[in-house]
């Protein structure tokens, strides 16, 4: 009884144990999935993204712009032009997503009313054009060099709740704007983003770190200068475990950030939002509905110069875009979230799986177990992307789907481990008797064991042992059956070798077949390959005999290609796999034919036909006995007869002889007396010589 239920109980312990290690992982170490579950959530958002968006327009300092109005970095007075025109236009708020250069010293000092007056004057255009729109621009926070004073802030901020947190932001230099253009400007922020590993942004900070505060980025001045709001209030959960661990108020508008006070970003296609050239902007050429009343945030594009990444949607954008996108996610209001409960809820989901498909396991087997593993990857997959379709909640259905997947893999691996062996016993005992494809045929497709046949075309190989029976009759026994063995031995594994199937033994002679039972639509050239490996073999096998001063004959081999019925036949007590057909008794003629024109492989031209890569040179067109279409011959040529001259003298006799022409005699006498021990070259001079013409042989055996 104990032996009875091992077996049974072995695939669904090995399952649990893989179940408790995933469901480990998935707990303990979330951070190895971050990657997998990163590309699950571009995927919903390619299927799914944010559709049209709230009044934001792009203006790119492009290739176009920097040919028009000279490299980069531009002077402020080109900047400030750009800003006077987008004011004039009617633009609502205007963000720099860039750090201007420094303002050029002027040649001579104010005049003296001026610096009289008390009135200090702004150095610089930008400065001048900064105040005539609500404006914000950008600083960095970076590691190396920069200045060691803490950025300054344009609105307050207060922070609600538990010590300020360490964010990946938490950098140590500032690189500034020019002072006039900070004082001038009614918001300035941070610019860092941060692109994951794999070089695509997926989150936006709505604060960074400098020292022990913080401070609000470039999008969330923006969205506080075009809201008119006032300071923001960041709350800090004392509760690590808190959906929502740091939230920031705009005004009105609460944000819920991540632990690093980023907000996830649900991109929109990069053709839904307007982007203008800075050179039409700077050319007048300003189409007022793209501008007027609108947000519109200036970067640098150019390649080489401007900073790009890539969006979930796979799209290079650049800074500016990058931060309209996330402005117009803020405008909105709707924002991806992932909880903190999703890696909890996210193994649950794969644990309550895989146990169900392990219980059912015990009833369902094969099929039924592999549509019931399916149906329960694709429910969570489904419900993954309707918890963010629905809500925005990036829930992992990846890592639970394939935990699944896996303890579905442990079930089957685990019951293909109790079962190969008998497997194996069956196919090493029956690969004794038959050919291993047919073998591996079948027990894949064992329903194919029926009394049933069809016609398909097949190629043949036929071999037999010269001097067969007088080596029989002058060999001892035990030493017969033991060099048959081995010579045996080496056909077959060559036919196997080729992937034929063994039809029959009888004696010395080996039949083999191909493309049966499995179809091999290259079956010529297997057929051809294996009858060349085997003569080979067979020659190499004689000399060494011979050696020995064993009298071991040559193998003559016959190749012909043809359709013929194949399947199983017989009684229900005994199946045999067979070919029938004239093409079976046509490749046993040319075998025989071998020893008439002293060669030791003969191929049909159906088989030659469908090998042009091999050398071949032709016998003739034979009649075989009964049949009275010929069947053009060929033999293999060897590179010894190439290089000798002897293929380019006898191909040339030949042709003279297929077109009855009186000069294939001579022809066929000359090739005789530079190679008087081939074989073919005697046997056409032989007939020419006896008033024969052509190239037909009639065989009567």
């Amino acid at each position: 009884m104990i032996r009875r239920l091992r077996p049974r109980l072995l695939p669904p312990l090995l399952a649990t144990v893989l179940l408790a290690l995933a469901v480990y992982a998935q707990i303990c170490c979330p951070q190895v999935f971050s990657s997998m579950r990163n590309l699950l959530f571009d995927a919903y958002m390619a299927v799914f993204p944010a559709g049209a968006r709230a009044p934001v327009t792009v203006v790119e300092i492009d290739e176009q712009a920097l040919a028009d109005s000279g490299p980069w970095p531009w002077p402020q007075e080109t900047l400030g032009r750009l800003l006077e025109r987008l004011a004039a236009a009617g633009a609502e708020t205007v963000a720099l997503t860039l750090i201007p250069a420094e303002a050029a010293e002027p040649d001579a000092p104010p005049p003296r009313a001026e610096r009289d007056s008390g009135f200090e004057m702004p150095k610089d255009r930008l400065a001048v054009a900064l105040a005539l729109v609500p404006s914000v621009i950008g600083y960095a926070l970076t590691a190396h060099g920069g200045s060691a004073a803490p950025p300054p802030r344009a609105a307050g901020l207060a922070m609600v709740g538990a010590a300020a947190p360490r964010l990946h932001s938490h950098l140590g230099g500032t690189l500034l704007p020019p002072a006039e253009s900070v004082r001038a400007a009614q918001g300035l922020g941070a610019l860092n983003v941060l692109p994951d590993r794999d070089g695509r942004l997926r989150r936006v900070p709505l604060v960074v770190q400098w020292g022990e505060e913080l401070y609000p980025s470039l999008v969330a001045e923006v969205l506080r200068v075009a809201t008119g709001a006032g300071s923001y209030v960041v709350r800090i959960a004392a509760d690590a475990a808190t959906d929502v661990p740091l939230s920031i108020r705009i005004g009105p508008r609460t944000v819920p950030l991540n632990g690093n006070g980023e907000i996830w970003l649900h991109y929109a296609p990069r053709s839904s939002l307007p982007v203008l050239g800075a050179a039409e902007v700077l050319d007048g050429e300003v189409p007022a509905p793209l501008v007027a009343e609108r947000i519109v945030l200036i970067g640098v594009s150019a390649p080489g110069i401007g900073s790009a990444v890539t969006s979930t949607l796979g799209e290079s954008l650049s800074a500016a875009v990058i931060h309209a996108q996330a402005l117009s996610q803020l405008l909105t209001g709707a924002h991806p979230l992932r909880p903190r409960w999703a890696v909890g809820a996210e193994a649950l989901a794969g644990a309550l799986g895989s146990l169900l498909l392990i219980l059912l396991s015990f009833r369902l087997r094969g099929a039924w177990l592999v549509v019931t593993g399916l149906l329960l990857v694709a429910a969570v997959l489904a419900g993954g992307f309707w918890l963010f379709r629905t809500h925005l909640l990036l829930f992992d259905a990846l890592t639970p789907g394939i935990t699944i997947v896996a303890v579905f893999t442990a079930l089957s691996l685990a019951g293909y481990a109790i079962t190969e062996r008998e497997r194996r016993f069956v196919e090493r005992a029956f690969s004794s008797f038959v050919s291993p494809n047919l073998v591996r045929h079948l027990m894949r497709h064992p329903e194919q064991l029926r009394l049933r046949g069809e016609r398909r075309e097949c190629s043949f190989v036929m071999t037999d042992l010269a001097g067969f029976t007088p080596l029989v009759e002058r060999a001892a026994p035990e030493a017969l059956v033991d060099l048959l063995n081995r010579y045996l031995d080496g056909l077959i594994r060559i036919a196997f070798e080729h992937d034929g199937t063994l039809e029959r033994i009888v004696g010395d002679a080996v039949s083999v077949h191909f493309s049966a039972p499995v179809v091999q639509p290259d079956h010529a050239r297997r057929a051809l390959d294996c009858a060349l490996a085997i003569d080979r073999f067979a020659a190499d096998f004689a000399e060494r005999m011979r050696r020995e001063g064993v009298p071991f004959g040559d193998t003559r081999i016959g190749v012909h290609t043809g359709e013929v019925i194949v399947g199983n036949f017989g009684g229900r007590s005994q199946l045999d796999y067979r070919a029938f057909g004239d093409p079976i008794n046509t490749t046993a003629r040319l075998e025989s034919s071998n020893r008439h024109f002293g060669t030791r492989v003969a191929v049909s031209g159906d088989t030659a036909a469908q090998c042009p890569q091999t050398s071949l040179r032709p016998i003739g067109a034979l009649i075989l006995k009964g049949k009275r279409n010929p069947i053009q011959t060929y033999t293999p040529l060897t590179q010894t007869e190439i290089d000798s001259g002897l293929a380019m003298a006898y191909d040339h006799a030949y042709h003279l002889a297929e077109q009855r022409s009186p000069q294939a005699l001579a022809a066929f006498e000359a090739c005789a007396a530079r190679f008087p021990e081939d074989g073919l070259v005697r046997l056409h001079l032989q007939r020419l010589r006896a008033g024969g013409s052509g190239v037909e042989i009639r065989l009567e055996q």
